[in-house]
């Protein structure tokens, strides 16, 4: 059983291996936008806030957003998805481009709208802009059993990657019906995928590892979980279990993260930064795209979770669906003041 504990030079090491890794991303992709006005007044028509618009922010969202982060930090990704025949699919195409990320294997469904989060943010004009409301639109029908554009082109890809990093939103892609077929089309190239999902992990047994949130992991447990160690444990065990995995990582916001691998006792990671967040918007994206980069490029399961908790402290810190990049991690390993302490996690079980 693994016990060693990294050192700041090997996670810096680890951060240097990231470049120019390869991973397919199989992911329901999403274009956020972010809308910002200036308070003027109060409307006379209803009892709400007139804004005069300022600037409209179009950024990858969703499992795209998870794409961008694997690119910001030197990997390469290779996407399949789908898109809408619409201007919202063609802004997300272009905006994947000009990231440098491989798009050939995204395909236009014609029954299909290009899922869009439009958040509003509003503030006076000398104040921080903070969301008012969000309306969600687009979707379509499930994606159907067998799809030949999902299968096949996960399977050439995955001979040409290191592993496959699964974004589940929920939206059609990844169902009882593809992602059984899916695990065993990447299975012949032996394959390691990483997994995030929403709503549906426990159909995704086989997979090599996966990062839900806390309260996930309580739902399989069933029963609330809070500041108890002594049950997260037992949760993390009989999630990890239940999937067949090699490793979980449950987020818990500002509790840090708990890693529960096959190799070490369980440890629960403090969470890295300070308590003033300033955007949760696609955290979990940086941290499933850090932990599966670090893990293709050879770090440990404990390594690539200290580094998806940085990732995670740092992007919290920003206004947005933002990345994180590989100089970002490294400022953050080697500046960390608190590194021994984090160092020391706890052990619970």
């Amino acid at each position: 059983m693994t016990t060693a504990r990294p050192t700041r030079d090997d996670l810096l090491r680890c951060i240097e291996r990231m470049a120019g890794t390869p991973v397919l991303v199989a992911a329901d992709l999403v274009l956020d936008e972010f809308e910002y006005g200036t308070i003027e007044r109060v409307s006379r028509e209803a009892p709400v806030l007139i804004l005069r618009h300022e600037r409209t922010d179009r950024l990858p969202g969703g499992g795209a957003n998870a794409a961008a982060n694997l690119r910001s930090l030197d990997g390469a990704p290779r996407v399949i998805g789908r898109v809408g025949r619409d201007d919202a699919g063609e802004s997300l195409l272009r905006l994947l481009a000009d990231w440098q990320i491989d798009v050939t294997g995204v395909w236009r469904d014609p029954d299909y709208v290009t899922p869009v989060k439009r958040r509003t943010l509003a503030g006076s004009a000398h104040s921080l802009r903070q969301q008012v409301v969000r309306m969600d639109r687009g979707g379509g029908p499930p994606v159907k059993r067998g799809h030949d554009l999902l299968m096949k082109t996960s399977a050439a890809a995955a001979t040409a990657v290191r592993g496959a990093l699964i974004s589940d939103y929920a939206l059609g892609l990844f169902h009882a019906d593809t992602i059984g077929p899916l695990l065993e089309a990447l299975r012949p190239a032996r394959t390691p995928v990483f997994v995030d999902s929403r709503s549906q992990l426990r159909l995704f047994r086989g997979a090599t590892a996966a990062t839900p949130n806390l309260q996930e992991a309580e739902a399989c447990l069933g029963r609330p979980v809070g500041d108890d160690l002594q049950l997260l444990a037992m949760a993390g065990a009989a999630l990890r279990d239940e999937i067949g995995a090699r490793t979980l990582m449950v987020t818990r916001g500002s509790h840090g993260m708990s890693l529960f691998d096959e190799d070490r006792p369980p440890v629960h990671i403090p969470v890295y930064g300070t308590d003033e967040v300033a955007d949760v918007t696609g955290a979990g994206d940086t941290v499933i795209a850090v932990f599966t980069l670090a893990s293709l490029s050879g770090s440990t399961a404990l390594e690539a979770a200290l580094l998806a908790n940085y990732a995670g402290g740092i992007v919290v810190m920003k206004r947005g669906t933002a990345t994180v990049s590989r100089d970002e991690l490294r400022r953050a390993v080697r500046d960390d003041a608190a590194f021994d302490a984090r160092l020391e996690p706890r052990h619970c079980g």
